[in-house]
């Protein structure tokens, strides 16, 4: 393992980095290999090109993903090994499909940086300039490969979705998020894409936003893998011509040898070539090459990448085990600026719950102190509080606002904004005498109940060690009050508490200190929290339409599948209006919206009712159900076809763990976290 300790420019280079600074610069590998940058850069000055012996930084975050939620919780003090490599691949694409994969046969790894992750999961390493230039300049030297050797991420696979800008007349409403911006057609479209999860997150996240709100967490959807999970080739058909009607083992020993044979005498390969090809060990899928015609199988060698493997001590024995490792083309290589890379570590790896936490200040009392990052103790007024501690709703988010319209004047009222999903509280429990301590809870008034049965993972580094222990309480709750010079991270949590798994309520929560047999010595102020994991109710109740100018409305329309024919008078048809009818209802009501799409973005149906009816945002806490309707007009010159209505209903419950940009606006603004979509396809066709 290399010596971490050493500046970056004092590692020596190895043999693989020095045949490709050789390649860049007519020096000989000799001349290179065993120095290190700091000593070439004086040799070498005026000889070569200077920015050539600088560095890229490249930064990521290693993360373990909750299967069920698709939560990703940072995986602490784990080593990230950055490897030089050259790989030999077998590569398949398959004419049927948009992608291809890549079987790796052979590969040639030298380590050039190692680092830790920090308690959030981050890290950041230095990598040479000319490593990256001779993995650009192999790329721009061949046919396709700019293209082929980049993972898709998710903007990638929503390229497609963006419609052209269309200049119309002035419309009393603004356009809808892309995705919404057809009347859910780009929607249903992205969940078959990239999941039905991460496309409503990624439209809750874009019809949330606002002017000047941060953009972290749509960025970071972004940017992520386009797949969630490998996607597996499709069996090959030399494959199924070796299998025949026989039910073989792909992967037994008699199979792989005579696929081997088959390839390699197709592509005229030794075969012990593809001695080390394996169905089951594949990198993509990538993008297809569609500039050039590409064969179905094709062999590349020595394709330079550099690539990462993550090891972390996961039971205890002192020893690493490797938690991420393949990683091929995880970095998007290119001369501008180089995103961040998350390398999701497989389910064995020790992962934290927070990483990012508050700034407790205790006194020698029990307290409960911030609900995530947000304080539960408010300023001294006249500045607005935080958290109403009676009433439990948070005060600064999703305030309502009093015209009802998405866009309001301030100074808005206080908000009423109850909290859902995993919800960290933080406080003191470090108190003279305390040896233990519970949280208990009173559900909507009723008699006191401890938390039971809830346990979190708390970790620390000694001596380049990782130390991870649970906390993890008693039948009565009692969890062990740990010293803060002890070290363990996150500091001062005292309950990670999944609200999903709690009934909707009013909770009130306290915090106990007992002593070392467990009596009560002291108690916290309680705190009230309001919980709220529901979702809206969005309902289509009504469709009727007429003809412009002045037609009488049609009988209300089925909503399943209904069709509008439209009349056509001396050969075109002409204008319509549509009338929708809605309800939509919530416990916490924030806002909704009603939008339209159709054949084409110049084609989508136009408000022409008030633009109220069509759009609301609360204006008071109790304005939670609505029901209203609205009328769209649809030019004659509109295509027949498929046209659609989009009600979203949002909730104004959310969850202040931070990553949301509401740190940095102090609370002062508007996530959106519950939310639900209705869909209403029409069709249109001329009489």
């Amino acid at each position: 393992m290399l010596d971490n300790s050493r500046p970056p420019d004092r590692h020596l280079i190895s043999k693989l980095q020095a045949q490709r600074l050789a390649a860049l610069t007519n020096l000989s590998v000799e001349d290179l290999a065993g120095n290190s940058i700091a000593d070439l850069s004086e040799k070498l000055k005026w000889r070569i090109d200077p920015e050539l012996l600088l560095f890229r930084r490249v930064c990521g975050r290693v993360v373990k993903k909750d299967p069920a939620t698709g939560v990703e919780y940072p995986v602490p003090f784990a080593t990230v090994h950055v490897e030089d490599t050259d790989t030999n691949f077998l590569g398949f694409f398959p004419a049927e499909s948009p992608w291809g994969w890549l079987f790796p046969l052979f590969s040639r790894r030298e380590e050039i940086a190692v680092t830790r992750t920090d308690a959030c999961g981050r890290f950041c390493v230095y990598v040479p300039r000319w490593e990256i230039d001779w993995i650009l300049r192999f790329r721009r030297e061949r046919f396709c490969f700019p293209d082929v050797l980049i993972k898709p991420n998710i903007r990638d696979l929503l390229q497609g979705l963006q419609h052209p800008v269309v200049v119309r007349p002035p419309i009393p409403e603004p356009d809808p998020p892309f995705l919404l911006q057809d009347g859910g057609f780009s929607l249903n479209r992205a969940e078959q894409l990239i999941g039905r999860g991460a496309a409503t997150k990624l439209a809750a996240l874009e019809a949330g936003s606002s002017f000047g709100a941060s953009t972290k967490q749509q960025l970071r959807l972004l940017e992520s893998s386009g797949f969630a999970q490998p996607v597996p080739p499709p069996l090959p058909n030399e494959l199924k011509d070796v299998l025949g009607d026989r039910q073989k083992p792909v992967e037994s020993a008699q199979t792989m040898e005579i696929m081997q044979a088959t390839l390699a005498d197709r592509l005229k390969l030794d075969r012990k070539d593809l001695a080390n090809l394996s169905l089951q060990r594949y990198v993509g899928p990538f993008r297809r090459c569609i500039d050039t015609i590409v064969p179905e199988w094709v062999p590349m060698f020595d394709v330079p990448d550099i690539t990462f493997r993550v090891t972390q001590d996961v039971d205890g024995d002192g020893d690493e085990e490797v938690i991420y490792s393949e990683g091929y083309f995880d970095v998007r290589w290119n001369a501008g600026t180089i995103a961040n890379v998350t390398l999701e570590a497989s389910q064995i790896a020790l992962s934290g719950v927070s990483c990012d936490t508050p700034r407790v200040v205790c006194q020698d009392t029990a307290a409960i102190s911030f609900a995530g990052l947000m304080p539960v103790v408010n300023p001294a007024s006249p500045t607005d509080p935080y958290h109403d501690a009676v009433s439990g709703y948070a005060r600064r988010p999703n305030r309502p606002h009093p015209s009802g319209a998405l866009v309001d004047p301030l100074p808005n009222p206080l908000a009423e904004a109850p909290y859902a999903g995993t919800l960290q509280l933080y406080g003191c429990s470090q108190v003279r005498g305390a040896q233990f301590y519970r949280l208990r809870y009173r559900y909507n008034n009723g008699s006191p109940v401890a938390f039971t049965g809830l346990t979190w993972p708390l970790y620390r580094l000694v001596g380049g060690v990782l130390q991870v222990i649970w906390q993890s309480p008693d039948a009565n709750g009692w969890y062990p009050v740990l010293p803060a010079t002890e070290g363990w991270s996150p500091t001062n949590l005292l309950l990670n508490w999944p609200t999903t798994s709690f009934q909707n309520g009013l909770y009130t929560v306290e915090v106990e200190l007992g002593n070392a047999a467990k009596t009560v010595v002291n108690t916290s102020a309680p705190v009230n929290f309001r919980v709220d994991n529901s979702a809206p109710v969005a309902q289509f109740t009504r469709l009727r339409w007429r003809t412009l100018p002045g037609g009488a409305w049609s009988a209300p329309i089925e909503l399943v599948c209904p069709v509008v024919r439209r009349p056509v008078v001396a050969g075109n048809p002409v204008d319509i209006e549509f009338e929708v009818s809605y309800t939509v209802s919530a416990a916490h009501l924030r806002s909704l919206v009603l939008s339209s799409g159709g054949c084409g973005d110049s084609n989508r149906p136009i408000l022409t009712s008030a633009l109220s009816t069509a759009q609301h945002w609360h204006t008071t806490p109790a304005d939670n159900s609505i029901t209203r309707t609205a009328t769209f007009s649809l030019a004659g010159s509109a295509a027949q076809g498929a046209y659609s209505f989009s009600l979203r209903a949002d909730s104004r419950a959310f969850n202040p763990a931070g990553g949301d940009g509401g740190l940095e606006a102090d609370w002062n603004y508007d996530p959106l976290y519950i939310y639900s979509y209705s869909m209403l396809p029409i069709a249109v066709v001329n009489l």
